[in-house]
């Protein structure tokens, strides 16, 4: 990481959720066949399904569904909803989370999952953080920079202060918009250069505690 982001010049850290803080796959994999096989589609394989996860389901499923998609949409997050309870924090997320609390950071947890199923999965678990912005919450998901820059705003810091954490391409390319340092979680690289991109990588959330 170059030294205009070095981590002693951070207050805050911004972190995606799905896959990044807890493991959903399993979920996002059943929930995304129920929908397919709804409408008479073909199922996906779970390499399929994370190259689609790159967009938001609110840019996916219109393309995927056309005039259906909000009815598509409606039956896809039932299925997450009925299967709420099978979601596992990654190992390592509430360590770190308390001890960057405990530290003074900022705590944000920013994430394409329609905001009040964000909540409601967050507060399972009684993760500290200080902001959780979802979609609809904004006009705009991820990788547009407007729920970053609303979380900035609340923090009233600068995009130099803060460090994004995520998994994914458009986790890169909201850090990016943005101006922000980006830490990749995890090992998926299906274009082969994604993981370059980032700052950082690690291999789990545990690392960077």
């Amino acid at each position: 990481m170059n030294n205009d982001n070095s981590p002693q010049t951070f207050r805050a850290v911004f972190f995606d959720w799905d896959n990044t803080l807890v493991d959903t796959w399993p979920i996002l994999f059943k929930a995304t066949n129920v929908v397919l096989a709804h409408f008479g589609l073909s199922e996906i394989n779970m390499k399929e399904l994370k190259v689609r996860a790159r967009l938001s389901s609110r840019e996916s499923f219109p393309k995927i569904f056309g005039d259906n998609w909000k009815e598509a949409l409606r039956i896809f997050y039932d299925a997450i909803h009925e299967n709420k309870n099978d979601i596992k924090l990654c190992e390592g997320t509430l360590p770190l989370l308390q001890s960057l609390k405990k530290s003074g950071y900022g705590i944000a947890i920013i994430s394409n999952k329609k905001g009040d199923l964000l909540r409601e999965e967050i507060g399972q678990f009684k993760i500290p953080n200080d902001l959780v912005l979802g979609s609809g919450d904004t006009p705009f998901d991820k990788p547009h920079p407007e729920m970053g820059l609303i979380a900035l705003r609340h923090f009233n810091l600068q995009a130099s202060e803060v460090v994004y954490v995520g998994d994914s391409i458009t986790d890169w390319l909201f850090a990016k918009n943005l101006n922000m340092a980006a830490i990749a979680i995890g090992s998926d690289d299906y274009d082969g250069q994604l993981l370059a991109r980032f700052d950082m990588v690690n291999e789990s959330i545990g690392k960077l505690l």
